[in-house]
């Protein structure tokens, strides 16, 4: 087996629709992240493409995703109120360039690190239990978002 068959977001592509799937064009998709992370809006913008690194991207690509992170943040802002919208990309358990959006909201005690620790490896906060009808809702309201709004950055 390569990389790509080995790969936790590639074989995700090819499954059956996943129930968090919120986007997707011939370069990215776009999902709500697990609700172990107990964060609402925390998303995944992913490449279509196996890629590993950013210099890997073509043009295209690297327009389409950070397209995708001003329409998001801006969504975040607008349906949940987020204060800030941190963005992070790893890429090391998961060797598949891929961008985590995390919000933050105004009235959050977790910030910075902690937030995005608390996003990335699902560290538990039982204050707020987050369900999966929370996330259904705003999937909802993403999808409508960008049925209005998206346009494809392309030349």
């Amino acid at each position: 087996m390569n990389k790509v068959e080995n790969c936790p977001i590639c074989l995700k592509h090819i499954q059956p629709e996943n129930k968090n799937y919120i986007f997707e064009n011939d370069l990215i998709k776009v999902y709500h992240g697990p609700l172990e992370s107990n964060i609402i809006g925390y998303l995944y913008i992913e490449t279509k493409r196996h890629v590993e690194n950013w210099f890997e991207l073509n043009e295209h690509e690297m327009l389409e995703m950070s397209n995708m992170v001003k329409m998001l943040s801006s969504i975040l802002k607008k349906e949940i109120n987020a204060e800030r919208v941190y963005t992070v990309t790893i890429s090391e358990a998961i060797r598949h360039l891929h961008i985590h959006v995390i919000p933050r909201g105004e009235n959050e005690n977790v910030k910075g690190l902690k937030l995005i620790e608390k996003a990335t490896q699902k560290k538990v906060d039982t204050k707020n239990e987050l369900t999966q009808m929370d996330i259904d809702i705003l999937i909802s309201c993403v999808k409508e978002y960008l049925k209005i709004h998206y346009r494809p950055y392309r030349q």
